[in-house]
């Protein structure tokens, strides 16, 4: 059996037209590509401004915290001061006398013994004599030697002898 040209041809149509697709297939693959790109487009545009919306909250939130801290400091200082105010000899002396207290004279301060009391101990600026221990310092001769008579010292005793060597 013999195929003429026009025979051929006409196969070839047939063929091309079986596994050629509709056009309105054509046209929703290409609609489909298009709306997955854009779905993965979106969903990635979606995670973006949702780390920019996280991040943007959690600077807010540092610049509140960071400015209650500073009005906490603020606060701190001031009661501190009135603290400071407060407490002023000057003040402490008007209080005292608006309290009933008078200013102590000699005349009126009684001192009472109490046996067995000894009084304040003294203060110890020093160590005791006794308590000072004399022993020399413990230094370990690693620490004694320098490092020329280190090197000396292995030159002169090496771990493997030379005799030991072989080429």
């Amino acid at each position: 059996m013999l195929f003429t040209s026009g025979d051929v041809m006409e196969n070839i149509s047939q063929f091309t037209q079986a596994y050629s697709q509709a056009p309105w297939r054509k046209q929703l693959q290409v609609i489909g590509v298009f709306l997955s790109v854009l779905i993965i487009m979106l969903m990635a545009a979606s995670v973006f401004v949702s780390i920019t919306a996280r991040t943007a909250t959690l600077g807010r939130d540092i610049q509140r915290y960071r400015l209650k801290n500073e009005d906490l400091e603020y606060q701190i200082a001031n009661l501190q001061s009135e603290l400071a105010a407060l407490t002023s000899a000057s003040v402490m002396k008007v209080r005292a006398i608006e309290m009933g207290f008078q200013p102590a004279t000699t005349d009126k301060i009684t001192y009472i013994q109490v046996v067995g009391y000894t009084g304040k101990p003294k203060a110890e600026i020093a160590v005791p004599a006794q308590s000072v221990v004399s022993a020399a310092p413990v230094i370990l001769p690693a620490f004694t030697q320098s490092w020329v008579d280190w090197l000396a010292e292995e030159f002169q005793n090496p771990m493997v002898s030379v005799a030991d060597i072989r080429p």
